[in-house]
């Protein structure tokens, strides 16, 4: 019996999240984004013109890599819906940093769910199969349903997945985050015996957490613990703090070792798949997604250890053109199905952002 596309999608999500050859994967994921496109073009007419003008068909792809990727700055312009109006649930919006202008990504409620399934398959990888205590290197109003819903607050929620409980390390004062004293007293007299794991947004921990919790001179001593940290990393390296001191230091406040203090790369706009850190530091790419390096002036791919811009390929979402962005980021491939940890498909390292980046290309096509 042929396998549809759907079926294919969900065959990806129940497999462990790494078990897939690339050449396998690749040819998967082919018969995935062709279909998706199709629905793509019908439901928004930018997409749709974006593909004529380019005089190019979804059936017409025959590889990942022509595939046309959209500069991730897209989001903040234009409407990238590609289902009905009335089966979106939710609109992520990413924090605009760098401009004041924020991403909108649409997420229908089928959408939400392959995310879910995602993270939980690549979590799986790293804390195995059973829940643990969370602990949220921030504050509890950040999941207030008032404000809006953005990718701090997706972070934790989605992360909180695997969590039997959670607990909130930071809290607000006077605009301020600082330390929560009576939680963190808790976790020291109670749970010290558990196995936990551990999410906080990168410049987040070490400006504000790291700073007060060794002024206080609290250390914890958990049985098990994994810390999952993102983003920042600009702002920490222009004050010279490197991955590895950063690693060690947040190690010794948690009482484990550099090689548990795990940092990943991720983006709002392809929420449910993060690039976490293997035991050699590569970041691995899951079964659902693709990770392309491309030469910032040709946009051509590159081979191993050359430097170019990080496009994000995805399969999750049916609300919203996820099967090809190219990120303002910066990195490269070390190599594929042979890192020593194990884990099989392309595996890559970030290097940094781009500066003051205004993507051409494809993306001049979009208007009508």
């Amino acid at each position: 019996m042929m396998l549809t596309p759907t079926d294919g999608l969900n065959d990806l999500l129940q497999q462990p999240a790494y078990a897939l050859p690339d050449d396998e994967k690749k040819q998967v994921l082919l018969l995935i984004i062709r279909d998706q496109l199709e629905g793509a073009i019908k439901n928004n007419h930018h997409l749709a013109s974006l593909f004529s003008k380019l005089h190019l068909s979804p059936e017409g792809i025959g590889r990942l890599e022509d595939v046309p990727p959209l500069p991730v700055q897209m989001f903040k312009y234009f409407d990238l819906r590609t289902c009905p109006e009335d089966q979106i649930a939710k609109v992520l919006r990413s924090s605009g940093t760098t401009t004041g202008i924020t991403s909108r990504v649409p997420l229908s409620k089928n959408t939400t769910m392959n995310q879910v399934k995602a993270l939980k398959a690549i979590l799986k990888e790293y804390l195995g199969e059973k829940r643990r205590i969370f602990l949220v290197i921030d504050h509890e109003g950040i999941n207030d349903p008032i404000l809006e819903f953005s990718a701090r607050t997706a972070g934790v929620r989605g992360l909180s997945i695997y969590a039997k409980k959670v607990f909130y390390l930071m809290r607000e004062e006077d605009g301020k985050l600082v330390l929560n004293l009576p939680v963190i007293e808790e976790l020291l007299s109670r749970y010290q015996d558990e196995a936990v794991y551990v999410f906080g947004f990168t410049y987040i921990i070490w400006s504000t957490f790291y700073n007060q919790i060794k002024e206080k001179g609290i250390r914890f001593n958990f049985r098990d613990v994994k810390i999952f940290h993102s983003g920042g990393w600009k702002k920490l390296k222009t004050g010279q703090v490197s991955k590895e001191y950063f690693s060690d230091e947040i190690a010794r406040i948690f009482g484990t070792t550099r090689e548990n203090v795990l940092d990943f790369y991720g983006m709002a706009e392809q929420t449910g798949i993060i690039f976490v850190d293997c035991e050699y530091g590569h970041k691995h790419v899951p079964n659902f997604a693709q990770v392309i390096i491309r030469d910032p002036y040709t946009l051509e791919p590159c081979g191993n250890n050359e430097v170019g811009m990080i496009e994000v390929m995805s399969v999750l979402s049916d609300s919203y053109y996820c099967q090809a962005v190219l990120t303002e980021d910066m990195g490269y491939r070390v190599g594929v199905d042979d890192c020593p940890c194990g884990r099989k498909g392309v595996y890559f390292r970030f290097q940094s952002r781009i500066e003051k980046v205004e993507v051409r290309g494809c993306g001049d096509t979009f208007r009508e």
